[in-house]
């Protein structure tokens, strides 16, 4: 079965970005000081988080590759370039960013509630003052503004800068040699045979 992506440049892959930001970023803020002595399930939440965020981050190859399809003439156009800016500014909605920071942060609202007793509109999108949560939303809400679309943004454009050198299934593209010329169209005469009866 072949590949949907064409060959994934080392560029893309952010794996030690992923980590420093979630070392020195997102565990001093979602953490409390000191050690509670659990390093084993700590350590088995810490990888499950990374490989939900990298799973997430890493979509973004095939966000990349079908916003190529769809504008391929553009997106050639741009690569040709090596137009970072151009790429950036091609697979950014800025709408559809804003919807998804404000759906995780309510879902955020929704799942990290200490649920002591049922309170009236306890659910609902605008936080209630009674309500408390085991983290923060609003950070969630940045951390996916500000580290996790960022980095999605960025596996798509070092992506798409190499995605002419290859297609999808591993096939290298070749550039054909200047001696080479294109076989006639079917518009132009054939010479034509004479047949021995």
């Amino acid at each position: 079965q072949s590949s949907i992506l064409a060959d994934i440049p080392s560029a893309a892959i952010v794996n030690s970005k992923l980590l420093d930001i979630y070392r020195s970023k997102m565990i001093p803020a979602l953490c409390e000081n000191g050690d509670d002595s659990n390093h084993g399930s700590t350590a088995v939440q810490d990888v499950h988080c990374l490989q939900t965020m990298a799973t997430r981050i890493y979509y973004g190859l095939f966000v990349a590759e079908s916003k190529f399809r769809s504008e391929t003439e553009k997106a050639t156009k741009l690569i040709k370039a090596k137009d970072r800016a151009g790429l950036m500014a091609f697979i950014t909605k800025l709408d559809v960013e804003e919807k998804n920071i404000q759906r995780v942060i309510l879902k955020a609202r929704t799942f990290s509630q200490n649920i002591a007793a049922g309170e009236a509109g306890q659910l609902a999108p605008a936080p209630s003052a009674a309500t408390t949560y085991k983290i923060n939303p609003e950070f969630i809400g940045k951390a996916f503004k500000e580290w996790i679309m960022p980095l999605t943004k960025e596996v798509e454009v070092e992506y798409l800068l190499t995605r002419l050198e290859s297609e999808p299934g591993g096939q290298k593209v070749l550039p054909v040699p200047p001696t080479l010329k294109p076989p006639p169209s079917s518009e132009e005469p054939q010479a034509k045979r004479s047949r021995k009866d």
